[in-house]
């Protein structure tokens, strides 16, 4: 698909209904695009049956389905404005690594997963998939999370692959989690968790008896094996930029969908100077001018 190319045909303004699955990759604060881009598609009345996310992009699903995009907005920037700062150093100093996000996001993440909510969740007749990364066998938690990093950033550096096949050559295998068979809240809360927990920022996660951290080590826009028609009707929301790529552009029989532009955020911010504000107006228009694309 060319940058001028028209919109995939399952996108037109007709057939929203028709696109039964939404991917959101992780990117930390960069999902406040995804947040904001959702947030206008709601607004027009779509909502996809399945959601499947990772990290941040797994938490974003899961407020669309409980309190919504905007209030979950709301939620995090009081959470931001009582951090001064992303590292304490003076814990380093009693041999303690302490990150804010260690108490800020698990504050967050109960503003919109709770016991008011849970049972909603599970009710809503929408699935989530939670996509965690499980280490390699061989190689054990603190080897599988540095190759894992390493890998990353040579993808990230160097590669520049959507999905990158690295990690599973080292061992490190991806997991797909549905969040409405947790037994209770506390259950999801620890796999929502569990997916945005990239070491040493935050710790890993047992799930089951066995260690679970950030599913963005293994694929940062987690896709479950699908058939043919499911790849047709899946909408990939990445939260990086591909300048090399149009916005929206298919891949593998699926449709992808980029911002427009970098994402005016920094990734792991979470004091009050974070700009999710500017990410999450970047999503709505976005998502304004690929409507006003579908209405011509």
């Amino acid at each position: 698909m060319s940058a001028r190319a028209a919109p995939a045909p399952f996108l037109s303004a007709r057939s929203w209904g028709e696109q039964s699955t939404l991917a959101l990759a992780g990117g930390g604060n960069r999902c406040w695009w995804q947040a904001g881009a959702i947030s206008r598609l709601i607004e027009e009345g779509w909502a996809p049956k399945q959601w499947i996310g990772t990290s941040a992009g797994a938490a974003i699903a899961a407020a669309c389905l409980t309190t919504g995009p905007e209030t979950a907005l709301e939620a995090c920037k009081a959470l931001y404005g009582q951090t001064d700062r992303v590292f304490r150093w003076k814990r380093l100093l009693r041999g303690r690594v302490e990150f804010a996000h260690q108490t800020v996001y698990p504050a967050w993440l109960d503003t919109f997963v709770n016991d008011a909510t849970f049972g909603a969740l599970r009710a809503s007749g929408s699935s989530l998939l939670v996509a965690v990364t499980r280490p390699a066998h061989f190689l054990g938690l603190g080897l599988s999370v540095a190759l894992g990093t390493l890998a990353y950033l040579a993808d990230k550096k160097v590669w520049h692959n959507i999905h990158p096949r690295l990690p599973a050559y080292l061992g490190l295998r991806q997991e797909f989690i549905d969040i409405s068979c947790c037994s209770d809240v506390v259950d999801a809360h620890r796999v929502l968790l569990a997916a945005a927990a990239p070491p040493p920022i935050m710790a890993a996660v047992k799930l089951h008896g066995r260690y679970a951290f950030d599913g963005g080590y293994t694929d940062n826009a987690p896709i479950p094996e699908q058939t043919l028609i499911q790849r047709q009707s899946t909408l990939v929301m990445l939260t990086r930029h591909y300048p090399s790529r149009p916005q929206l552009f298919q891949f593998r029989d699926r449709t992808y969908w980029q911002p427009s532009r970098p994402i005016p955020v920094s990734t792991w911010d979470c004091t009050a100077r974070a700009t999710v504000d500017a990410a999450y107006r970047l999503g709505r228009e976005d998502a304004s001018h690929l409507l006003s694309r579908l209405s011509v």
